[in-house]
């Protein structure tokens, strides 16, 4: 019975510590521009997420998107996989790659909608492309 008391434990421990890198997550996703980044926060609602006035090739923003859910999400949990002791790592790899769902949104919608050599910038809760002038 120990062992199932210290897997609960362990999730518990990884849950919290999601939630204590969800401003770490933005300022991953802030390292990523070149000019200005501004952090906007709601908590009531949620919310907590990074803008920035720069046109970013759709590249860059897709790796922009990721960026935190491979570092905080992906990368702990495949640590996990190779030692299941480690089930703090699990759980805060589990979480993380859930929280950035709405950074999967973004990177589906650049694949699918973006045509080769667009750019985007953010305005807001939006992602926007256009294609420059030659």
């Amino acid at each position: 019975m120990k062992g199932y008391q210290e897997s609960f434990e362990a999730i518990g421990v990884g849950s919290i510590l999601a939630l204590l890198v969800l401003f770490p997550h933005e300022l991953i996703h802030a390292i990523c521009f070149k000019e200005d980044v501004y952090l906007f926060t709601n908590l009531k609602q949620g919310m907590l997420f990074v803008v920035g006035p720069e046109d970013m090739s759709k590249a860059r923003f897709i790796f922009m998107s990721l960026l935190p859910n491979i570092i905080l999400g992906f990368i702990p949990y495949l640590i996990f996989l190779v030692n299941p002791n480690l089930a703090i790592l699990g759980a805060f790899g589990a979480i993380n790659i859930a929280s950035g769902a709405g950074d999967y949104l973004n990177v589906i919608n650049a694949i699918t909608q973006m045509p080769k050599g667009s750019r985007t910038y953010l305005h807001h809760f939006n992602s926007c492309w256009y294609m420059p002038e030659e």
